[in-house]
């Protein structure tokens, strides 16, 4: 038995088509159906806003430039949406906008799980489907923020919604969602950070890094950019017993600004550009030091480093800073001094090391991506029973 599913995103910052593709990935390993029948799962991710009309089309390059530019400005359109009466306008203003290209999109794919990464396109999903005259076709939203999320993921027409955290799990029976239709499997995270089997001391001989070594691993995204240069100079300058390895992604520029600096610094340093071994990278490091991003946050709960959290998208990612202090996995520092600061206190104690990966061990779920890709291909064979109740997890305070 064949099914297909259709995941929709929108490319305003990466994670949104990470999440996808973890996803994806997980649909792919799925063989049996829920009663143990043969099933296979094709999938197709599509940017929403390449079917848009302007300025929806726009959206991917008006979002970097915003959070490049005028990020103040960006948080503040966040908040200013952020309601229901609000959000309801901005669904009236876009619904033009794609109404007609979407209907189109699910005509010509004809997916059996219609599934929502990005939480502009709940609303557009289940008017495209009435359009497109496919109420049969259930649609599924998949939450990636992981704190006080924005009012555009919580539509409670949605025939099941998946939750990362017990955080958005209150959030959403707040907001009317029934609690047998909210599935808390936790953040999509791709299947290839849980299987990494290598011993840190393998990990590491094989990336070229120091086995004996403290390593402090700094990331901003795969972009890169933001307050990743002087968040790693503090660093760097610190006299801390650290090896820093700094990913710097597609941002050659800053690629090459490290490598004209690291020799004249003092702590040595391993400079990367865009990497495709991060789970191994994240295994061989003791500390990741990176913006709030909801995919690093929870990659690094899967791979149990802890965190120090040095930058946020206003509006969008001040959730997760919560969710990193709540839960007890790392700190939050937002600027350069007080990363130096929370560095050392972490470093200079392994119980305090020992602890923050004993929280992250509980607060993420395993497997999360192929739990969702199973929950995916129960609801494509016509299977969706009650959700159960989500776990009761409680981070000690460090």
């Amino acid at each position: 038995m064949t099914k297909r599913i259709l995941l929709l995103i929108s490319d305003t910052g990466g994670g949104h088509r990470s999440a996808a593709n973890a996803i994806a990935a997980a649909l792919d390993e799925v063989e049996l159906g829920p009663h143990g029948e043969p099933l296979h799962l094709t999938h197709r991710i599509e940017d929403v806003a390449a079917h848009c009309t302007f300025p929806l089309s726009q959206l991917g390059p008006a979002y970097s430039a915003a959070l490049r530019f005028a990020p103040p400005l960006y948080g503040a359109l966040f908040h200013a949406t952020n309601g229901k009466r609000r959000f309801r306008s901005v669904v009236r203003f876009c619904e033009p906008l794609y109404r007609e290209r979407l209907k189109s999109l699910f005509l010509e794919y004809r997916p059996d799980v219609i599934v929502s990464v990005h939480p502009l396109l709940n609303h557009a999903a289940l008017r495209a489907r009435a359009d497109a005259g496919l109420m049969h076709v259930p649609v599924l939203t998949v939450i990636t923020d992981l704190g006080r999320v924005h009012e555009g993921w919580l539509v409670p027409e949605v025939d099941a919604v998946v939750v990362p955290a017990r955080e958005v799990y209150e959030r959403a029976r707040e907001r009317g969602i029934p609690s047998s239709r909210i599935f808390q499997l936790g953040h999509p995270v791709h299947p290839k950070f849980e299987d990494v089997s290598e011993t840190k001391a393998e990990l590491r001989k094989q990336l070229g890094l120091p086995t004996n070594a403290t390593i402090a691993l700094l990331m901003a995204g795969g972009e890169g950019g933001g307050k990743l240069l002087p968040t790693t100079l503090a660093l760097a300058r610190s006299n801390l017993p650290l090896h820093l390895v700094v990913v710097t992604g597609r941002n050659a520029a800053l690629r090459q600004k490290f490598e004209e600096l690291a020799p004249t610094l003092p702590l040595p340093m391993t400079i990367l550009g865009y990497c495709n071994n991060v789970p191994e990278l994240m295994r061989a490091a003791d500390l990741l030091v990176t913006k709030a991003g909801p995919g690093a946050i929870a990659e690094a709960s899967v791979a149990e480093v802890p965190v120090v959290v040095y930058d946020f998208i206003p509006g969008q990612e001040r959730g997760n800073l919560d969710y990193v202090r709540t839960n007890g996995i790392g700190v939050v520092a937002l600027n350069a001094s007080d990363v130096v600061h929370s560095v050392r206190r972490i470093v200079s104690s392994q119980e305090r090391l020992h602890t923050m990966r004993a929280h992250q061990s509980t607060v993420a779920p395993r497997g999360s991506s192929r739990r969702i890709a199973e929950l995916i291909g129960s609801i494509a064979c016509g299977v969706l029973g009650d959700a159960p109740p989500p776990p009761v997890v409680k981070a000690a305070a460090l």
